[in-house]
């Protein structure tokens, strides 16, 4: 994987705060903010995925509770041939 150098400006007290983080994460400051990177990309590519499968879970829902076709003649459903009868 090819890697990509990013500078970045930090308030000292967060400069301080992320090094002492790095530390006790045993890592460096350099995959102290890539690992943070790349968990907030990976969460929000799941949200997305999220939000898409809600979508067609609501469309799957309005397909089912949408309007109801009679097909049932006197109570009997239709046969094959009847089913298939050219009108």
């Amino acid at each position: 994987m090819t890697m990509k150098n990013l500078t970045i400006s930090l308030d000292d007290d967060i400069h301080q705060a992320s090094r002492v983080l790095a530390a006790r994460r045993g890592m460096s400051m350099s995959r102290l903010v890539a690992s943070l990177l790349e968990r907030e990309t990976r969460t929000e590519a799941e949200d997305e995925d999220s939000e898409a499968r809600r979508l067609r879970m609501e469309a799957v829902e309005r397909f089912i509770n949408g309007p109801k076709f009679e097909i049932a003649v006197d109570g009997k459903m239709p046969t094959a041939e009847e089913r298939n009868a050219r009108r």
